[in-house]
């Protein structure tokens, strides 16, 4: 199904048109929501309603970029609006736990739930998730969808709309962040 079928489809509320929208980009969705969440469980909760304002807001597709370029920036922003209402929520539990409300409330940990993983090993990726989510807004994006989903570095333009050098800046001056932030933990890779 070509991208003006899926598009049609959807509009007339065609049942295989929903289901191939999802087939085809379901994946990569949930890659990248989890990239910028840390926690596969809420990338997924959160895939639903990506697909969901999709399926709402496609007649507001302008065929000014591809469709899974258009779903890409709709799966960004809306990582980054549930990563700020997870900050949000962890400033609150905190804050109840100061002031004595009780309650069972907890965090999740990213990558608590990859029990296949050392203990080592979980630790390196929650410090690189930890810095990661440090970066400022625009180099995460940019280095998120690089390095995690495999996008080129036209695409990732393409999805955050800006100019191929400025993509370039963006994931030079995060590796740069990263390794500066990272090496404290990992001296072996200290350049010489």
């Amino acid at each position: 199904m070509t991208d003006p079928e899926l598009i049609e489809g959807i509009l007339k509320c065609e049942r295989t048109a929903f289901q191939y929208l999802v087939i085809r980009y379901q994946r990569g969705v949930i890659k990248t929501a989890f990239h910028f969440l840390g926690n596969m469980e809420d990338a997924e909760d959160l895939s639903q309603e990506i697909f969901l304002e999709i399926i709402r807001s496609i007649h507001t597709f302008r065929n000014s970029s591809t469709l899974e370029t258009w779903i890409y920036r709709i799966t960004v922003n809306r990582s980054l609006n549930q990563l700020k209402k997870n900050k949000r929520r962890g400033f609150l539990i905190r804050l109840e736990s100061i002031i004595g409300f009780s309650g069972n409330h907890s965090i999740p940990e990213p990558y608590a739930n990859e029990t296949s993983l050392g203990q080592e090993e979980k630790e390196n990726k929650k410090m690189l998730h930890d810095a990661i989510n440090k970066l400022p807004e625009n180099q995460r994006i940019a280095f998120v969808l690089h390095k995690f989903d495999d996008q080129a570095y036209k695409q990732v333009a393409e999805i955050m709309n800006l100019s191929l050098a400025a993509v370039e800046s963006l994931i030079h001056r995060a590796k740069s962040n990263l390794h500066t932030q990272l090496i404290a933990h990992f001296p072996e890779y200290k350049k010489n």
